[in-house]
């Protein structure tokens, strides 16, 4: 008897809590319905989460082999600068709503957090590497870039770092050259249309090989006048975003590049040095000049890998 009072307690206190909460019936599609929706947003967010893997995959495959020494004092510092901050932001948000969609499906209260935190973690990093693999970091990265103004794409990125000519840096194209008995002058057009009157009698032969192409490319040197501009070329290297590179091109780029810098410095040291052996008079500053910007004066106390 006692047993079934307690019951029939229960079964009060059960009814009363319906009446309460107002509590309707459904069918059971409506349930199938939700668990459908939330393994949707599930899928949706790791999806999101290994697109903003490849893309910062893609950063960090190409940044690793970036010049940075022409732009920045370290690679931290330069690391710091063109780091994918919001794409890692993205990465972080979509794992913490994929784990959050799967803690409310049907049994997702059944696994500990770190299997399902571990689990989402697995598939968006594995699905980022083979969209990487596939390019579609780089693709991505390029047409967001063109489509919106606002976002800071990697091209976006390195031309901001290079179109600065008050520190040596130009990004642009050959407009038309003219040849004179002494030095080889140029007309120079960055990317902001503004033409420099570009001395390049200290090129290497390569530099002008670039320059001649007529294609968009970056030049270091330094500012020679101001009005009209002016500007000294010591090194023309190539644009890096025209499409995606392997590894092996970048890496084989930069160590060019760094050798090409290297072996001017080199050049530089021992012309002076013949100047100063017969005439006892250094060169002249516009001979010299390429031997004092910061990018030679910085690679003399590195070697060259």
């Amino acid at each position: 008897m006692e047993q079934e009072q307690q019951n029939s307690e229960l079964k009060l206190q059960v009814l009363n809590k319906i009446q309460e909460d107002s509590v309707c019936p459904h069918s059971k599609w409506v349930y199938s319905g939700r668990e459908c929706v939330v393994w949707t947003l599930w899928f949706v967010t790791a999806i999101f989460g290994a697109v903003a893997v490849a893309i910062a995959l893609f950063v960090v495959m190409q940044r690793q082999f970036s010049f940075y020494e022409a732009t920045h004092e370290s690679f931290l510092s330069f690391a710091i600068e063109v780091l994918p901050y919001l794409w890692i932001s993205i990465f972080i948000i979509m794992i913490l709503f994929a784990v959050y969609n799967l803690r409310h499906t049907k049994t997702g209260y059944r696994y500990p957090l770190w299997q399902i935190l571990g689990s989402s973690l697995v598939l968006s990093v594995a699905g980022g590497t083979l969209l990487h693999m596939a390019g579609v970091g780089f693709v991505l990265d390029h047409k967001i870039g063109v489509f919106s103004s606002h976002y800071p794409s990697q091209e976006k990125i390195e031309e901001k770092l290079w179109q600065r000519p008050e520190q040596g840096r130009l990004v642009g194209a050959l407009v038309i050259a003219e040849k004179g008995p002494i030095t080889d002058i140029i007309f120079f057009e960055d990317v902001k249309g503004i033409r420099y009157e570009t001395n390049i009698s200290e090129l290497q032969a390569i530099d002008n090989e670039l320059l001649n192409t007529g294609n968009k490319v970056r030049i270091l040197g330094q500012m020679s006048g101001m009005v009209p501009p002016k500007f000294h070329a010591c090194a023309v290297f190539p644009w890096v975003f025209e499409y995606e590179r392997t590894v092996k091109e970048l890496s084989e780029m930069r160590k060019e590049m760094k050798e090409r810098v290297y072996r001017h410095r080199k050049d530089m040291q021992r012309e002076i040095a013949s100047a100063i052996n017969q005439t006892q008079e250094s060169s002249s500053n516009e001979e010299i000049r390429c031997a004092d910007i910061a990018m030679v004066r910085r690679l003399d106390l590195i070697s060259v890998q």
